[in-house]
């Protein structure tokens, strides 16, 4: 056990110190090179869609992570499905059997013998996932290719760890992933007119990162330590 936490810990900080090096080199690099005022509005501009991608790609990387380790004590505990808390079996059969959010139905006549089959395999699938021995948790995370506020605490939620709050003394951590949010979403709709980005926005941007990659993280080991993913 102190060996499967101290390696999660050990490649969640690793990708942590990355992200947070590639951040402070966005932050400096017009600076550095001394950007005209026309390219340092440029460069503000798209550097909130680059800090959006430090951000997305953690929450990716962090819970393929937490799964990984997840399935490898799974198997060395040799726990099936009625062993896992019910937000981590949900999140499985939902991300494993598609089915179950968008069932198969004919348009015609002609698609029927079609989706008959897919319903043969669905529920033959089904039947050896409730025979199978042990666990393996899905390693797919959505996303939704927006990582707001909601979108996080589901994921924390899918995994039956604690939710971020809102505030973090009189920090409104929601408030400024909304505004990173806002901005990513206009530059990356070509809605380039609609905002003008200042070197607070990017500061902002990257403490907002930088503090929530922190409370996920303590959430995964707390997890994992407890043992949250157990009913």
């Amino acid at each position: 056990m102190t060996t499967d936490i101290t390696l999660l810990e050990q490649e969640i900080m690793s990708d942590i110190d990355e992200r947070e090096e590639l951040m402070s080199r966005v932050r400096l690099l017009y600076i550095r090179y001394g950007f005209s005022e026309q390219d340092e509005h440029l460069f503000l501009n798209y550097s909130i869609p680059i800090v959006y991608s430090i951000w997305e790609g953690f929450v990716q990387t962090s819970f393929q992570i937490y799964i990984r380790e997840l399935n490898k004590e799974l198997t060395r505990l040799e726990l099936n499905i009625d062993s896992v808390c019910e937000p981590i079996l949900v999140y499985h059969m939902e991300s494993t059997f598609r089915q179950f959010k968008q069932y198969p139905n004919p348009k015609s006549d002609e698609d029927k013998p079609k989706i008959v089959k897919k319903k043969v395999d669905f529920f033959n699938a089904l039947g050896l996932f409730y025979k199978s021995n042990t666990l393996q948790i899905h390693p797919n995370i959505n996303t939704e290719s927006n990582v707001g506020f909601n979108v996080l605490n589901k994921i924390l939620n899918d995994f039956n760890l604690a939710k971020i709050p809102t505030h973090e003394n009189n920090y409104s951590l929601k408030d400024e992933l909304g505004k990173l949010l806002q901005i990513r979403n206009a530059v990356a709709h070509g809605q380039k007119s609609s905002i003008v980005v200042n070197r607070e926005d990017l500061e902002r941007a990257i403490k907002v990162v930088d503090k929530l990659m922190d409370l996920v993280f303590e959430r995964i080991k707390t997890g994992f330590i407890e043992k949250s993913y157990l009913k």
